[in-house]
């Protein structure tokens, strides 16, 4: 991955010939140098997308599963167990060894869901992640730079995806025109 200056556009820096310089260099190595190896298009869009958790799928049809309780969620039944304290822990065992004869920790991962299913105040259910825009950016640090800004507003998470924008022609000549020098930051007077 290219370094960038200090100050960088992508980062919420001023416009200057320096920071459109860094810019148009990163742009380059993107979508012309060593960075197309890292994501296979020259026609690099670097777009932000958040994570979304679908969930309250039967779990006849669902991919995975989760277990919550009010604004909390585990994704598997180690996980739950881990944050158990000692009394809860021993209720889990209790109910497994009336369900399967084992302790918790012991039984079937299916029984683990099982007994988790009846225990009151917990909810298993199914669910499965879906992927949304959120934003695009000439550059993967474009891309990141918002992350590390935003990502407290995005609790289930952020990711860059890169597609390519092979037939966005717009884009793509106003991309070639910044990378060929036809396309050049003006001083205002």
């Amino acid at each position: 991955m290219i370094e960038t200056t200090k100050q960088s556009i992508a980062s919420g820096a001023t416009l200057t010939p320096e920071t459109f310089a860094d810019f148009v260099q990163r742009l380059k190595y993107h979508c012309q140098g060593e960075g197309v190896n890292d994501h296979y298009t020259a026609d690099a869009l670097f777009i932000v997308e958040r994570k979304r958790l679908v969930t309250g799928i039967d779990l006849d049809y669902a991919p995975e599963k989760l277990v919550y309780l009010d604004d909390y969620q585990w994704f598997s039944p180690k996980e739950y167990w881990d944050d158990c304290d000692r009394s809860q822990k021993a209720k889990l065992n209790k109910a497994s060894q009336e369900w399967c004869e084992k302790k918790f920790m012991h039984a079937d991962e299916d029984d683990q869901w099982y007994v988790l299913g009846t225990l009151e105040d917990l909810t298993v259910t199914g669910y499965s992640e879906e992927w949304e825009y959120v934003n695009s950016h000439f550059t993967r640090e474009g891309a990141e730079a918002f992350i590390k800004r935003k990502k407290h507003d995005y609790r289930e998470g952020l990711r860059v995806y890169v597609d390519a924008n092979i037939y966005c022609w717009e884009f793509n000549a106003i991309k070639e025109a910044l990378m060929d020098g036809r396309l050049v930051l003006k001083e205002a007077i």
